[in-house]
């Protein structure tokens, strides 16, 4: 998560030279417990922009602006190929739901089309604490199933998948529940990274529980169970790929969540990968250890939306 190292020397070399580089640079990740949310926030899009300095090409680009339920919503289409109509991702993005957009996640996401070989539509919702729980499951829901009832108008097919990471794993996890309840517009597979799927304790780390009262508007340790998945209903879930790298804080809370899966009879993949941290898709560009953790996800993912095993 922003705002927090890794244990030195339990990474992967390759990742913690990649960390060295940065550090080298000057563009480290924030602590928003130390800065001002506004500092915190410059300092994080200061450092995903480092991480982004090299975006992959893609064959095309649409950059949308919906009127959500909460107001302006920007999403983004991007295409590998030249083809049109076929099924795709929604991507939604990480940084503890008080930081981000889609411009410091353009990379994963055009990374994840080309590697996929299927289109990415990237949501964006409001950050946290301008906005609290339920907004940003709101607008996601309202995204993904805006995007499905526009899907032939755009040159997207009629099947997808919903991939997140970290605050975004946490939202569409929150959101696929949602969407099973209403019995339409159900993904066809989840790709969830590193989520942040179990609530605030009195034993959580300051950091995720600021980061839970950011996003609750409250220091409360009993949130809305809503909030959370692992209190989410998730029977009727398609078929999930679960990763976490073995020195993220919340691990556990992945393996939770891949028993909660596991009891409800929903097929599930989980993989832990070792030397690896938080938030390891945004290095992916630095770390070939990362490389392959992603390059797993988007096997998985292709399979689930048609591809050719």
């Amino acid at each position: 998560m922003p705002g927090e190292k890794p244990v030195p020397g339990n990474l992967a070399p390759d990742y913690q030279a990649a960390l060295d580089e940065i550090e080298r640079a000057g563009r480290t990740s924030a602590d928003p417990l130390k800065l001002s949310l506004a500092a915190a926030r410059e300092k994080q899009h200061a450092y995903f922009a480092y991480l982004s300095r090299d975006l992959p090409k893609v064959d095309a680009t649409l950059d949308l602006t919906l009127d959500g339920p909460h107001g302006k919503l920007p999403v983004r289409v991007h295409w590998p190929t030249s083809a049109r109509g076929q099924a795709y991702t929604v991507f939604v993005r990480g940084a503890g739901w008080w930081a981000g957009n889609l411009d410091t996640h353009d990379r994963s996401a055009r990374q994840f089309a080309n590697l996929t070989g299927f289109p990415v539509c990237s949501i964006d919702y409001h950050c946290a604490p301008e906005a609290h729980f339920p907004v940003q499951v709101d607008e996601t829901v309202f995204a993904v199933e805006w995007v499905a009832v526009h899907a032939s108008e755009l040159g997207l097919g009629g099947d997808f998948i919903l991939q997140g990471e970290s605050a975004g794993a946490n939202l569409s996890a929150v959101a696929t529940s949602r969407l099973v309840e209403r019995g339409k517009t159900a993904p066809r597979g989840l790709v969830l990274f590193y989520g942040n799927f179990a609530g605030p304790t009195e034993k959580s780390r300051p950091y995720s529980r600021w980061v839970w009262s950011q996003y609750l508007g409250s220091e409360t340790l009993t949130p809305d169970p809503n909030a959370v998945p692992l209190n989410a209903d998730v029977k009727g879930f398609p078929p999930t790929w679960l990763s976490v790298g073995e020195e993220d804080p919340l691990v556990t809370d992945t393996m939770q969540m891949a028993e909660k899966l596991a009891g409800a009879g929903v097929p599930c993949t989980v993989r832990q990968y070792p030397g690896l941290p938080h938030a390891y898709v945004m290095l992916s560009g630095m770390s070939a250890t990362a490389q392959a953790a992603v390059l797993d996800s988007t096997r998985c993912a292709a399979e689930m939306l048609g591809a050719p095993r």
